[in-house]
This record gives C-alpha cells, structure tokens and sequence, in this order.
C-alpha cells in the first residue's frame, strides 16, 4: 500500500475530532516547547460491580445509548460548564511496514479563558494552537533547522470546541451499544458499554471517504461514561483492507483533568508576535 492511501486514513480519523495529520515513523509524545495541560494523578480505585442501577446518564440506560443526541449535548454542556478539563485523542494505523500514529491534545481552562491544542504525529512535526487575550497563537515546527513558523491572528475561545464532539458524534449515532456494566468507585459510578452492531454507513467517516465499507472487517466500539454523563473514555477500531494490505486502525479519546487542568503561556508568544 502507497504511504499517500496510508495517510488518507489518518487523516480521516483526526478529522473526525477537528484536525489535521502530521505524520512520519515513532511514537508521538506532547511537545516539549508546548504549555502543558496537567491534572493531579489519582490511584486507581478499587471497583465494586453493581448489579441493579438507580439511574442513568441522559441519554444512557440500562441497555444502551437510548438518545443519541441528548449523550452527545449531555456530554459538551456538562464539561463547558466545568473549571477546566483536557480531552486526549490518540490514533494509530498498523500496517506491514510499521504503525503511524498521532496524538492531539487540547485541555481549555474556561475560568481563565485560556486553551491550548497541541498535535503531533510520528515524524515529529509539532503544530501548537494557543488561545488567550482574544488572540490564536499558531506554532508549527517540521523537522529540520529554521522551519519554525508562526501566526497570531484575532480568535475568540470557543469552549464547546475542545470537548470532543465531533469524535463522538458519529460514534453514539451510528453504533448500537449493548448494556451497562455498572462500575463503582471512590471517584463515582461509571457505565461502560460495547458495542454489538453498526451502520456500516458510517465507515468512510470514521475511516476515509475512499474506505469502501465492505472492506472494513471486525468492527468495535466501546464508551465509558460517568454519572454526569461526560464520556471519560471512547474508543473504536477495525481492520481495513486496501488493496492487497490489511491495516489494523484504532482511534481512542480519554477525557480527564476535570477542574484540574491547568495552562501556562508558552515561552514562544513574543516571537510569535514578532513575526506576524
């Protein structure tokens, strides 16, 4: 299979969460020269199966996604109205000649208007997106000496923009989940569901508009919700022929740091005003 078909897949799954690929041949990690989104780490609770559920999310019920539509706004509203939070998204394509993968990260700290989306992929090319004071700050850094470039343009923080949706609209709107497995802890109660069929509809959204549905074999899905109804965890993945190759393909969000994400200017902002 040619690098460019390689990439098109790639770059329809980023799409779906409102990217673009940067790709190449390692591990993706968060840019160093970035601000960073952190949160406090927690121990990993001890979890306690319930069996009979008193209620659940909107949108969620025993047996699956029951309204689609009411998740996914459960889902944004009930972040946006959170201090902050950072939504993490990781995707890998693995074919005979290796894995490519990318990784955006995008935390927004709401109280302080502030917000950061940081991506990077398998080359090493770095594309930073900073948000404070009314102003974008845009750094991309390809591989190489002096490739650095910068733009600052006039942007207003759109808070909804960084809660994932786009990644999880196709996903609660197309699969059909089976039921809950209620999950207790110390953090509060989770609900995780799998999936058991999907609109194969959906595929050239969630793997490139050139993946011919037929092609793609062994679909599956999974969310893990919280009582609030934010999804802490989705993921899809399936294997995809082209041509004469099978490609594994996997997509994964993780939303984390609620009320605890904090963002500190990078140390790049007057250079980048200085070269816009």
């Amino acid at each position: 299979m040619r690098r460019s078909l390689l990439a098109v897949v790639l770059v329809a799954l980023v799409l779906t969460s409102g990217c673009s690929f940067l790709g190449g041949d390692a591990t993706p990690t968060e840019p160093d020269e970035s601000p960073t989104a952190t949160s406090t780490p927690t121990t990993s609770p001890t979890v306690t199966p319930t069996a009979t559920p008193s209620e659940y999310p909107a949108g969620y019920s025993d047996s699956g996604v029951t309204d689609a539509e009411t998740a996914l706004s459960t889902h944004v509203d009930t972040l946006v109205d959170r201090q902050s939070f950072v939504v993490d998204i990781n995707g890998s394509v693995a074919a005979g000649n290796g894995t490519r993968a990318l990784r955006q990260l995008q935390s927004i700290d709401v109280d302080d208007e502030r917000g950061i989306v940081a991506v990077n992929g398998t080359s090493g090319v770095e594309r930073v997106t900073y948000f404070a004071d009314g102003k974008r700050y845009l750094r991309v850094d390809p591989p190489g000496e002096n490739n650095t470039r910068y733009n600052v343009t006039n942007a207003t923080l759109e808070p909804r923009g960084f809660a994932g949706g786009g990644f999880l609209a196709p996903i609660l709107t197309n699969v059909t989940f089976g039921g809950a497995n209620e999950t207790e802890t110390e953090n509060g109660t989770f609900y995780a569901y799998r999936s058991t069929e999907v609109d194969r509809s959906v595929f050239p959204t969630l793997f490139g508009p050139s993946v011919n549905p037929e092609n793609v074999t062994r679909f599956e899905a999974g969310i893990v919700v919280d009582e609030s109804g934010i999804v802490r965890r989705a993921s899809y993945q399936a294997f995809v022929d082209r041509g004469d190759e099978q490609l594994f393909v996997r997509l994964d969000l993780r939303t984390y740091g609620i009320d605890e994400a904090t963002i500190s200017p990078p140390t790049w902002l007057d250079e980048a005003e200085a070269q816009s």
